[in-house]
This record gives C-alpha cells, sequence and structure tokens, in this order.
C-alpha cells in the first residue's frame, strides 16, 4: 500500500501558512480574508484526514492510544498538528529520526 508520508506533512505545512495567511488578512481587513479562511479550514479537513488514517493504520498504537490520539488531533487542530508532527509520529510511523 502506498504511504502518504510527504503529503500529510506538506498538506500540515499549508495549512499552518494559510492559516497564518488567514489572520493577517484578518488583522487587516483585506476584502479576500473569508476566502483564505476558507481555503485553510479545506487544506486543514485535508491534513486532519490523512493523519487520521496515519493513526488507524499504525501498527505501534495500542486501541486506547489510538481512540486518544484521534481525539487529540481532532479536538486540538493546528496546535496538535505541532505537537503531532513535531513529537508523536515517530511513534506512529514506526520509523527513526535522522536527525543529528
Amino acid at each position: 500500500m502506498k504511504t502518504l508520508f510527504h503529503q500529510t506533512k506538506q498538506a500540515f505545512y499549508f495549512s499552518l501558512a494559510f492559516y497564518l495567511l488567514a489572520i493577517a488578512s484578518q488583522i487587516f481587513h483585506l476584502p479576500f480574508a473569508p476566502i483564505v479562511i476558507s481555503v485553510s479550514l479545506l487544506i486543514s479537513l485535508i491534513w486532519v484526514l490523512l493523519v487520521l488514517r496515519e493513526v488507524l493504520l499504525s501498527r505501534a498504537l495500542t486501541a486506547v492510544e489510538c481512540v486518544l490520539l484521534i481525539l487529540f488531533i481532532i479536538g486540538g487542530n493546528i496546535l496538535a498538528g505541532i505537537v503531532y508532527f513535531a513529537f508523536i509520529r515517530e511513534h506512529v510511523i514506526g520509523k527513526k529520526s535522522n536527525k543529528k
């Protein structure tokens, strides 16, 4: 089965960028602010669905961890995404970090 490892992270980064753009456009009262907010919510939905797919297909998580992580991702949205990609994803995927 093809993994969507990089696409999930890309969708999260795009969502984060669009959230920042939406906040800036709302602060400066730009006329296209509602459109940017809608796009950021749509991209956020995409990365949340991709993360939920990763969590549900993970063999490294117990059922309780899976449910708690799903609730955390859905409830926390962008802040939970930062925590997930920074600290939790390697455990879910089962890969070791190449960072030095």
